[in-house]
């Protein structure tokens, strides 16, 4: 694969904030350049992670773009720890897991998913999501949910644009009969799946109750791939989420995942099976 194999996710993460915050501050890379005595070609190499990024470097450029002193922390700590293959994060407010997360979807080329207790949050509806958001911390105020929601909405979009990357949703039949919501939100939740799925980049698979104990069981997880980067995967649970690029780790999910796959239903069957549980639904 091409790229630089020893990119670690977190040195990926900081090249992507610091291409954001150029670009909110509405200059290019040549004009950063030119204010911090830097050749224009290394401030583009750092924002894509395509050269080793030394602290000094990173620190002086945050400083450029006035983040804050806390933020500088953040990146310099997450920088720090580069080296080390995987990391993880807790999560707070909009989680900057997310914030990850959706910057490593929108350069993927291929997202493959297994859920095995909700529908994936790519393919959710936003009442689905207000729901299960809701359910699963009601301590949240209205402003915070709404935030979330509209930030689940807007990281579907990687998949309707011309440049989407395939996609491929695994998803046990617990989470399709799961009433998140109620009944009348399940429906509408199971239809949206049937009309997304007509999509040539999406493709959808369920696994039965039928099938019993299989790997699945393990958890849900996703593996993103990349074209000019290493590939990833990403495992969440209550309060943590975590990066994994090992090659052995990639393989293990990759070897879990076609034996998921093994027991899951053909497309037209799950079409069939999804049509079914809607009806019930309704």
């Amino acid at each position: 694969m091409a790229g630089n194999p020893h990119t670690s996710v977190r040195s990926r993460t900081v090249a992507a904030e610091l291409r954001r915050l150029r670009e909110e501050s509405g200059l290019s890379c040549a004009e950063v350049a030119k204010a911090l005595g830097l050749s224009t070609s290394k401030v583009s190499r750092m924002e894509t992670g395509n050269s080793g990024l030394q602290p000094d470097d990173v620190a002086t450029m945050l400083g450029f773009y006035q983040v804050s002193a806390a933020k500088r922390q953040e990146l310099l700590e997450l920088l720090r720890r580069g080296e080390t293959k995987g990391w993880w994060e807790r999560q707070a407010g909009l989680p900057s897991l997310w914030r990850a997360l959706i910057d490593f979807e929108n350069k993927a080329t291929r997202i493959q998913s297994y859920q095995a207790l909700i529908i994936p949050g790519m393919l959710q509806t936003g009442e689905y999501t207000e729901a299960m958001i809701r359910g699963t911390d009601d301590t949240l105020s209205d402003a915070e949910l709404d935030n979330l929601v509209a930030s689940r909405m807007a990281r579907q979009t990687v998949l309707t644009r011309s440049t989407a990357p395939q996609y491929l949703a695994v998803i046990h039949e617990v989470a399709l009969r799961m009433p998140v919501g109620g009944p009348g939100v399940m429906s509408r939740q199971l239809r949206h799946l049937l009309s997304i799925a007509e999509r040539p980049n999406i493709g959808l698979r369920a696994v039965p109750t039928t099938a019993g104990a299989n790997v699945g069981l393990r958890g849900s997880y996703m593996i993103l791939e990349f074209a000019e980067d290493p590939d990833l995967v990403h495992v969440e649970n209550q309060i943590t989420g975590m990066f994994l690029e090992e090659e052995a780790d990639l393989a293990g999910y990759r070897l879990a995942l076609r034996n998921i796959l093994n027991v899951a239903l053909a497309p037209v069957a799950t079409a069939e099976l999804i049509a079914t549980i809607a009806a019930e639904s309704s």
